[in-house]
């Protein structure tokens, strides 16, 4: 078997079956759902499949543009169901957008005949493609770099229009409207908070996260909410402790009730954790505040304001430098994060 890098595109005119893998996580897998829209646009009678993990599925339930979805749950008896169901799938095309080991493996051992994956996949997944793609390596995030490769297939692509895909259903939304209005709040009149990350050098302090409450409530008398998963109970209970007064929190919701509360919001605060770029692909204002990673995947998006302060030691993403002290986060004041919602809100404040 030999990997190839690519110099033109492949031959994906008549293509009957594409499958694009990537497995997660919840974020990740929304920046790349515009790839199924770039190529059923292309190639409208092509059938799209999909695989994710059982974790990140409801971030594709729905989408218009993927005709069938499997899952990976990681164990044993689950992948050899998977490949099972893939060979049955008689697949021309997988394109793997994750480029790890686990996500080369299913269309390698699936035997699916044409393997794409990025040059600089990690793990040594690239050995187990038959074409991969260059793309610049300066590009920060998957949605970017799944439309540089598409692009590099010679797929047209048009970031301003191929953009992330959340379908909510009218049974989300009426979830997440009975939850606000328990709380007696409207659509559209509250901020939400949603502070969980997945790792600690992302993480802002739950003091200034009490304290940017109390200033939305005291000054721009905005209600607030406080979002998270039954995991991250402890921390929204221990942020609202530590506001003047206590915070309605929404810990118990699914995956997308929790993004129709989030279409529902006002302005939505956060940091580089999936909430933000569900609050960005469904068009709600959103204050983004970054430490670790790269803010600059949000540039020149409307409605999107970034908080974060340069230093030399960022990007660090999985190998903070800093001894756990972690100060590109601990830079970031309440003043800041409290004037990105006026600068975002100020016409609605005007209006007041």
């Amino acid at each position: 078997m030999t990997t190839r890098t690519q110099s033109g595109p492949p031959p994906l005119e008549g293509v009957r079956r594409i499958l694009i893998v990537r497995l997660s996580a919840l974020g990740d897998t929304l920046m790349s759902s515009p790839a199924a829209q770039v190529i059923k646009e292309a190639f409208p009678e092509c059938h799209i499949s999909w695989v994710v993990g059982r974790h990140a599925y409801p971030v594709l339930e729905g989408n218009p543009y993927i005709d069938s979805v499997y899952i990976w749950d990681g164990g044993l008896p689950s992948v050899l169901r998977l490949i099972r169901e893939l060979k049955q799938g008689q697949f021309d095309v997988s394109l793997d957008l994750q480029g790890l080991i686990k996500s080369a493996l299913i269309p390698w051992v699936a035997r699916i005949p044409q393997r794409i994956t990025f040059s600089n996949s990690r793990e040594g997944s690239r050995f187990l493609a038959t074409q991969c793609v260059t793309v610049n390596r300066t590009i920060p995030t998957p949605s970017g770099r799944t439309l540089a490769m598409l692009a590099s297939l010679g797929l047209p692509v048009n970031p301003s229009r191929h953009r992330m895909v959340l379908y909510l259903s009218e049974r989300h939304r009426q979830v997440a409207h009975q939850q606000l209005t328990r709380r007696n709040l409207a659509p559209k009149s509250f901020v939400l908070l949603a502070p969980a990350t997945t790792r600690p050098q992302k993480h802002w302090t739950m003091d200034r996260w009490a304290q940017c409450a109390d200033r939305l409530r005291r000054d721009l008398s905005l209600p607030v909410v406080l979002l998270g998963s039954a995991s991250d109970r402890p921390l929204l209970e221990t942020i609202s402790s530590l506001a003047q007064s206590p915070i309605p929190t929404l810990w118990h919701l699914s995956v997308k009730e929790a993004c129709a509360v989030i279409e529902q919001a006002l302005l939505v605060i956060g940091t580089d954790s999936f909430p933000i770029h569900a609050s960005v692909a469904l068009g709600t204002r959103t204050v983004a505040l970054f430490g670790s990673t790269r803010g600059d995947r949000f540039a020149g998006e409307e409605g999107v304001r970034v908080v974060d302060h340069p230093l030399p030691c960022r990007p660090c993403g999985r190998r903070p430098t800093c001894g756990g002290l972690f100060p590109c986060m601990r830079l970031i004041t309440v003043d800041e994060v409290i004037g990105a919602v006026e600068s975002l809100l100020g016409l609605t404040f005007a209006e007041r």
